[in-house]
Order: structure tokens, then C-alpha cells, then sequence
């Protein structure tokens, strides 16, 4: 017995020591500019020793310990070599390949690739989009980004915002396919007009800081390009149901046909969303299509693409003070409880989840059995329609891109008029205001030629009016791109954008009234007052503007490439034009036999005394401002080196000269010219140092961005007169460093962790000058001294990691921790005056946020199911995630002047999907 024991350890010593020698070489092949896998990619490893890459461009095989240079390639791309080290066990190395002519991704979306393109930025692939994004909107994904701060705000479907170095969405350029998405009057992003996107992006890239984009007018913080699926993807469709807390559910249905042997392609994608919220009255129903057919002839790629996401849903656009929410949180976190604004009004502590914009209704008064319907008063109805027209030809040397583009969005937004009343709840008495509309005091005979003495008309005196924003947009991007050689390549183009919108307000749920005056008088209880105007639902009422925005310019970039150096240059110039009409302007119509005041707007109609007078072109004049016209440029320069094959640096700098936007020149309703606005001025410069090996990577980057001339305008009511407010030259200075790396352990998980630290602050003492609506002159000024405050809204300091066990094939669960710190409150700079200059707006608590992500494939003959759970906030930590300093009008700079959203609690979401 003990010598067959020592038989066996023999063998079993002599097999473990043979199995040390060798080495099991595994990894994935991929399109170096979209991402995309490559199938029967050739990977050798020795002289007649190699594999072909499968159809998910994996591949895997066995060699002996010792150094060797692997040699990847592929048709139409450039081969590419690589040394590596076998010691035993696993070794994974991935490769990246570039085409040896144009690519269109390469041309129109200016991606940026590793250890070439010296810029910093992360590419998120399909992968992390489905283990991660649950019921979440796609920003939320950029937290596991140094420099990335994202929340969903007031926590409604498709209400996410980022930033990235302090800088807003309003100055990062977000673009899809090469198109850029940011509304052309603020720069802002709605990212409930694509919310299921997700289902057919091929990849997105972040770039922090300057960029690589070529467009004209290139945002300040960075760019964020998603890349979807077309005819160089594999043929695929996929089915997925997703169910989650709040009655989520969501359906997803998506196809990709890939290049079909007579050239054809065609990408579809429908989506359909619907979930009670997790904060309360934040009920959506969402509907999501993506269709993009193409076709290739010979050296030509034509493509015709449309999407869109017609919805209805809930919002939270108010912050409240921390009470409200929380009383025992708030006196954690030094709200003084027995301050004013503490102790008069609503008690509060109803809840994270808290709501004031919703309450609950009784329509159907003669029903008995009618039952309470719940009803916001902050409704985003919308749909915004894109479409792109792509030509893409590329021979040889040359490459030429034309896109032209147009969305169309029709929709609104509501808010409560007249009466707010709450209940014991904090919600909204919507009931008690319906019983105002109809019955008692309020009831008035409305004096108009359609119901003269009509009784049975009832005049609302609270009802829920929609702002409305129709909008046309259109655009042209074309690029020519010629490679000289394997060394220099340039680029040149242009970028045309034309956009027209109106904007008016509209009654839009008169709650049991029939109709409504816009500008009422005082006396509410008496007849009708030909001094009103009477307005119905739809009707155009309150304002009526229309805005215009035209831009164009011209970019040219030259790339160089040699040995270990590769770098860019890049200018641009632009000219940006504004001009906004309003067609609902107050006007003074004189009645023929009156000396009453009549408030009309343009074309609007009266009876008074059996004649009808209407408000036209010469009684009541359009307010046209005069055409506005700014200039911009920009130039960007950067570098690469590849000290060794595992080892970069770079450099990168640029300046920009960058028009105002129009919500900078003129602000609200009021239609004032802000004096003293100027194109900004932004400079910057960031290295960066790259370390890059089979199991683990790491990237270090330093930057400083400074921005002068920068805007803030704001619109106030002083007297009861609309005011605006307009720093027009103030500016912010934005350095820091970042930190993000990766391990893949040779066991049976992978880590992942980043850092980033941020040192912004306003700099600069300016005046701010006060104009009254109607006005371009400013009746008053107040030095306003901001130099060294910190930039607020958004968290100078992050530290994230991430870890994803692997305990068998095709089963992984991933727990990721986020914490967030050197955050301070939106920055008010009317406060910053008098004895209060240079003080510092409150600094919210630092939070953390773990979340845990699991998922096992099983894979059958001809299709794959994916089961997939996710748990946001798996420990419901309490935290504040976006505030407003002094939004009490308590001068405190504390919590207790503060106004807040707090964070989403623990929230969850299971999925399943079928891949075939």
C-alpha cells in the first residue's frame, strides 16, 4: 500500500512540474477604432505554432515557459508583433488592430487609441454597459471614471447630468456616431431622448480634458462619443426582459444583421420602459426605435439611420432643504433646527423619496366609486426624432465623410399656476384645488361672444400649465482625409449647424375649469374683466418666442506617426449667430371706446361690447433683438512617445477662443442683451504616463485648465419685476491629477481601482449687473469678489475599485465601491458680496456607494441565455448628491440655507435575455 502511495505522489509531482513548464496563452482580438472583435484573426506564437480567433475573436493556446514575440494579423489590417513572457499558468494578451485604409470610425468619430492618440480617456464596451447599467441612465456608468461625477438628480427616468474636471455637461461635447447631441441654445444634455441606446452601442469613449475632436467648436471638459452597432458588427439579435423595484419593467428587442453578401446591413433596436420611480411621482412610460440601413458598394458606405424616444414621465425639478427629507439626517449633517426656515412651513422628515410636486385627484365628481388618481404637476412629455444621412468612400490613401443630420422635437414640460396647497403628507392638495376650480367663490361667468351669460363655465383659478419647446435642427459634418504615408496624415472639413425653436406656454389641465385668464386682476370673484384674456387648453398663452441659432466653421488636423513617436495638431475657427422674436410680448392695445389696458398677444382676438379687436402687426408689435454675432477658434497640440513596449508618455495643450452661448447673451423670457459678454477664452495643458502589461495596466494624468471670461447669468423676480443678473467675465481654474488601473489576478478574479484628486476654484472679482425685463441697460451693479472658492457641483475627490470574481466559466459577480468627497454646494455668486466675499459655499458630506453585479451565461447550440442581476446601493447608505448653496435666501453657507437632493436608496434589477 505505502508503495503504490508513493507511486502516485511521483506521478502526481512529475505531472504538476511537467504542467509548471508550460503556459496557457488566452485573449481577445479586436478592431483597434471600434471595438468590434475580428473573427479568424491569425495568432501565432512560434514558427508553426499558432491559432485563428473564434466568432467572439477569443482565442486560446498552449506553449512552453520561455520568451517569444507574438505576430497577430488580419486582411485589410496591420499586422502587429508583441514580445511576451511565458512563467506558467494563465497569460492573458489582448490586441488591438488598425486597418490598413480609412476607417469610417477612425474619420468621422475621432476616437482616440492607446499609445498613439495623446489624450486621456476610457472606453466603455458592451459588456460593462449590460453588467452595470440596471435601470440607471448611461452617465451613471461614467463614475467608474477618474474626474467623473454623475447623479441622477431629482431621480427621475432619464434625468442623469455629468461632469467631468468640474466642467458641466454643458461643456462636454456628447455625440452619437460623430453627431453632436448638446442643445444648441445652453449646451445641455437630455438623456431621456435615448434611453435605450444602450441595446445597440458598440462602444463609448470618454476623453477627458481637450479632446481629439476635430469638430469646430469642441467642448471644454471632454467628449463623450457612443458608437452603435452597424455593418461591420457580427450578425446577432437578442431579446431581454428586465423587472425591478417600482414596478420596472422593461423590454428590449435588438438586431444586427452585419454585412449580408450583397452588401446590405441592417441595424433595429425597439424598447419599451415603464416604472413607478423610486421617488415618489416619478411614474414614466418610455418607447425607444433604432433602425439604420446600410449598404456598401465597392469603395462606398451609404447609411440612412433614425431613432427616437417618445415619452411621458414624471419629474423632481425642485430641490428641498434637508428636513424635508430627513430631520434626524439633517441635524446629523448641522442643519440648526431651530432656525427660521427649519420651524416655519412644512414639518418635513417625509422621506429620501420625497416628492412636492404631485398629489392626488378625484375627476369624476358624479362617479361615487371614482377612486383618487395620482397626478404630477411636473410632467416631461417629449419626442425628439433623429435622422442621419451618411456617405462614407475611402480608396487607397483617401477618405471622404459626409453626414448630414436633423432632429425635430415636439413637446413640454408642466408646472402648477395659481394656489399651492399641501397636505399632511408634503404633497400637493390637488383635490381641494379641483374643488376651488368648481364650486363656491370661484365660480364667475366668463364674458366672451361664445358663452355670453353661459352659466355652466367655470374659470380656473389653479391649473397646470405646459411650457412647450418645438424645435428644428439640422446639420452638416463633411471631413477628407488623405494619408500621405505610413508617417503623415491630415484631415480637413466643415461643420454646419442650423436650429430654430418656439417656445410658448399653454394651459394644459385646466383641473374641472373650463377656462382660464392669463393675466388676471386682482378682483377674482368678479365677472369676467375684458382686462383678461381667456384661454382654453392649447391655446397659446403667457409667451411666445421663437429663437434662431446658426453655426459654421472649418477644422483641419495633421497626425504623424513614426517608430515611437506619434502625435497631432489641430485648428479650427467658427462663427456662431443669434437672434430670438418674441410674438407674445406685453403690449398696450387702446379699445375704441375705452381707456382700458388690454394685455394681447400677436393675432389674439377680443369682444368687447359686440366688436372684436384683435392685437395685430401694428397694435402689438413683434420684439425682434438684433442679430448677434461671435467668432471662435481653437488650436491643440499633442504628443506621444512609447518609451518601451509597455511604457508612454504624452502631452497635450490647446487654446480656446470660444463663442458664448445664447442663453449667455440673452436671458429668460425677458429677452435682455447681457452688456459685456465676450467669447471665453480656455487654455490647457495635461500630461500623461501609461504603464501596460498582460495582466495588469495603469494610467497616471495631470492637467490644468484655466477659463476666462466665463458667464453665469441668472433670472430673479425683484419687486415683482423679472430681473436678470449677469457676471458676464468671471472665470475658474480646474488642475488635478488621476489615477486608474487594472489587474487581471491569474486566478479567478480581476481588479479594478482609480483616484482623482481636483483643485477648482473660481478666480477673478467682477461686477454682477442687474437688467429689468425690456431692457439691454443695467439700472444697478454690485462687486461680486469669487477669487480661490471652490467650483461646486460636482466632487473634487474620488476614489472607486472594483472587484470580479470568475468562479466558473460564463459566471461572474462584480461588487464595485464609489466614495466621493470635496464636494461643495452650486455656487451663488450674488452671495459673494459685501461681508461675505470670498466665502465658501457649504461643503457636502463625503458619501460612499457600493454596488454588487452578478450574471451567468448558459450557453445552448445556436443561442446563449444571460441571466443578470444588479443591486444599486446594496447597503441604502444615506448621502446628498446635488445642492444648492443659500437656496433658503438664508445667508448661513451652511446646511441650513442649503437645498438638496438626496441620493437614491438601494435599488434593484433583474434581467433575462436571450442572444442567438
Amino acid at each position: 500500500m505505502s508503495r503504490f502511495l508513493l507511486v502516485f505522489i511521483a506521478v502526481f509531482v512529475t505531472a504538476t512540474a511537467v504542467h509548471a513548464q508550460k503556459t496557457r496563452i488566452y485573449g481577445v482580438v479586436k478592431d483597434a477604432n471600434s471595438g468590434e472583435t475580428l473573427i479568424s484573426a491569425n495568432v501565432l506564437v512560434a514558427e508553426g505554432k499558432g491559432v485563428v480567433t473564434d466568432f467572439d475573436g477569443k482565442y486560446s493556446i498552449e506553449v512552453e515557459n520561455g520568451t517569444y514575440t507574438m505576430q497577430i494579423s488580419y486582411i485589410g489590417y496591420e499586422a502587429t508583433t508583441r514580445e511576451i513572457k511565458a512563467n506558467g499558468g494563465l497569460l492573458e494578451v489582448n490586441f488591438s488592430l488598425s486597418t490598413k485604409t480609412m476607417d469610417e470610425v477612425r474619420v468621422v468619430a475621432d476616437m482616440a487609441l492607446d499609445r498613439e492618440t495623446p489624450v486621456a480617456f476610457t472606453n466603455i464596451d458592451p459588456v460593462k454597459i449590460k453588467e452595470e447599467l440596471g435601470s440607471q441612465d448611461i452617465p451613471m456608468l461614467l463614475n467608474s471614471t477618474p474626474g467623473v461625477y454623475a447623479t441622477q438628480q431629482g431621480g427621475g427616468a432619464g434625468d442623469a447630468r455629468v461632469t467631468i474636471r468640474g466642467f458641466s455637461q454643458r461643456n462636454i461635447s456628447v455625440q452619437i456616431d460623430g453627431v453632436p447631441m448638446n442643445d444648441m441654445e445652453n449646451g445641455w444634455v437630455y438623456w431621456s431622448n435615448w434611453f435605450g441606446l444602450d441595446g445597440v452601442t458598440q462602444r463609448i469613449q470618454v476623453q477627458r480634458g481637450l479632446g481629439a475632436s476635430k469638430l469646430a467648436i469642441p467642448a471644454v471638459g471632454g467628449s463623450m462619443n457612443i458608437l452603435t452597432a452597424g455593418i461591420t458588427s457580427k450578425q446577432s439579435s437578442e431579446v431581454e426582459v428586465t423587472v425591478g423595484n417600482n414596478n420596472l419593467i422593461r423590454t428590449n428587442i435588438s438586431y444586427n444583421s452585419g454585412r449580408l453578401k450583397n452588401g446590405w446591413g441592417i441595424t433595429a433596436a425597439f424598447a419599451y420602459d415603464h416604472q413607478d420611480g423610486w421617488v415618489e411621482g416619478t411614474d414614466a412610460d418610455r418607447f425607444f426605435y433604432f433602425l439604420k440601413i446600410q449598404k456598401q458598394i465597392k469603395n462606398h458606405t451609404l447609411s440612412l439611420s433614425g431613432m427616437g424616444a417618445p415619452q411621458n414621465r414624471g419629474t423632481r425639478s425642485f430641490q428641498q432643504s434637508i428636513h424635508m427629507y430627513d430631520r434626524a439626517y439633517a441635524e446629523k449633517v448641522g442643519v440648526n433646527m431651530s432656525h427660521p426656515s427649519v420651524t416655519t412651513g412644512l414639518p418635513g422628515n417625509y422621506g429620501r423619496r420625497y416628492n412636492q410636486q404631485w398629489g392626488n385627484i378625484i375627476r369624476d365628481r358624479n362617479n361615487p366609486n371614482a377612486q383618487f388618481e395620482q397626478q404630477s404637476v411636473a410632467e416631461n412629455f417629449y419626442h425628439k426624432p433623429i435622422l442621419n444621412l451618411k456617405h462614407f468612400w475611402a480608396k487607397d490613401k483617401w477618405a471622404v465623410s459626409n453626414i448630414v443630420y436633423g432632429s425635430f422635437g415636439m413637446g413640454g414640460g408642466t408646472r402648477l399656476r395659481g394656489n399651492t396647497i399641501y397636505d399632511d403628507y408634503g404633497h400637493l392638495a390637488l383635490d381641494q384645488l379641483y374643488d376651488e376650480n368648481v364650486t363656491g367663490t370661484a365660480f364667475v361667468p366668463a364674458y366672451d361672444t361664445t358663452f355670453v351669460n353661459d352659466t355652466s363655465q367655470y374659470k380656473a383659478k389653479n391649473y397646470i400649465q405646459a411650457n412647450m419647446n418645438n424645435h428644428y435642427w439640422y446639420g452638416l459634418i463633411s471631413t477628407i482625409n488623405h494619408r500621405f504615408n505610413d508617417t503623415w496624415e491630415m484631415s480637413v472639413g466643415v461643420d454646419f449647424r442650423s436650429y430654430w425653436v418656439e417656445r410658448y406656454s399653454t394651459p394644459y389641465d385646466l383641473m374641472g375649469g373650463d377656462y382660464v385668464t392669463i393675466f388676471p386682476t386682482t378682483a377674482q370673484n368678479t365677472l369676467f374683466n375684458p382686462t383678461d384674456v381667456v384661454k382654453r387648453e392649447g391655446d397659446v398663452a403667457g409667451y411666445r418666442a421663437n429663437t434662431s441659432v446658426y453655426t459654421g466653421g472649418v477644422f483641419g488636423q495633421v497626425e504623424y506617426k513614426k517608430n515611437k513617436f506619434s502625435g497631432f495638431a489641430s485648428v479650427s475657427g467658427g462663427h456662431n449667430s443669434y437672434i430670438r422674436k418674441d410674438q407674445y410680448r406685453k403690449r398696450d392695445l387702446v379699445l375704441a371706446d375705452t381707456t382700458m389696458r388690454q394685455v394681447l398677444g400677436i393675432n389674439d382676438t377680443i369682444t368687447y361690447n359686440g366688436q372684436e379687436y384683435t392685437a395685430n402687426s401694428k397694435e402689438a408689435k413683434i420684439a425682434t433683438t438684433d442679430w448677434v454675432h461671435f467668432w471662435g477658434a481653437t488650436a491643440k497640440l499633442g504628443v506621444n512617445y512609447n518609451i518601451t513596449d509597455h511604457m508612454n508618455v504624452f502631452v497635450n495643450g490647446g487654446l480656446f477662443y470660444r463663442p458664448p452661448t445664447i442663453s449667455d447673451v440673452y436671458s429668460g423670457t425677458s429677452f435682455n442683451f447681457v452688456q459685456g459678454v465676450k467669447s471665453e477664452v480656455v487654455w490647457g495643458v495635461e500630461l500623461g504616463y501609461s504603464l501596460s502589461f498582460p495582466r495588469w495596466a495603469a494610467n497616471l494624468n495631470a492637467y490644468n485648465t484655466t477659463w476666462e471670461n466665463r458667464p453665469i447669468t441668472t433670472s430673479v423676480t425683484i419687486g415683482g419685476t423679472p430681473t436678470t443678473i449677469s457676471l458676464p467675465n468671471i472665470g475658474s481654474e480646474h488642475r488635478g491629477i488621476e489615477l486608474d488601473a487594472v489587474y487581471k489576478t491569474p486566478w479567478f478574479f480581476d481588479i479594478e481601482g482609480l483616484f482623482s484628486y481636483g483643485d477648482w476654484r473660481w478666480k477673478g472679482k467682477t461686477l454682477a449687473y442687474y437688467y429689468q425685463e425690456g431692457s439691454d441697460i443695467p439700472i444697478d451693479s454690485v462687486d461680486v469678489d469669487a477669487d480661490g472658492v471652490h467650483v461646486g457641483d460636482a466632487a473634487q475627490f474620488q476614489l472607486a475599485g472594483s472587484i470580479k470574481i470568475k468562479p466558473v466559466k460564463d459566471v461572474y459577480v462584480k461588487v464595485q465601491f464609489t466614495y466621493f468627497d470635496n464636494y461643495y454646494a452650486e455656487f451663488n455668486p450674488l452671495d459673494l458680496q459685501g461681508e461675505n466675499r470670498g466665502r465658501e459655499s457649504w461643503k457636502v458630506p463625503a458619501y460612499y456607494l457600493m454596488d454588487v453585479h452578478a450574471g451567468w451565461t448558459i450557453k445552448l447550440k445556436k443561442l446563449d441565455i444571460n441571466l443578470r442581476a444588479s443591486v444599486l446601493n446594496v447597503l441604502d447608505h444615506v448621502y446628498v448628491s446635488d445642492a444648492t448653496n443659500n437656496a433658503t435666501s438664508s445667508q448661513t453657507f451652511d446646511a441650513t440655507g442649503a437645498q438638496v437632493f438626496m441620493g437614491q436608496g438601494r435599488r434593484w434589477t433583474a434581467t433575462v435575455g436571450v442572444k442567438f
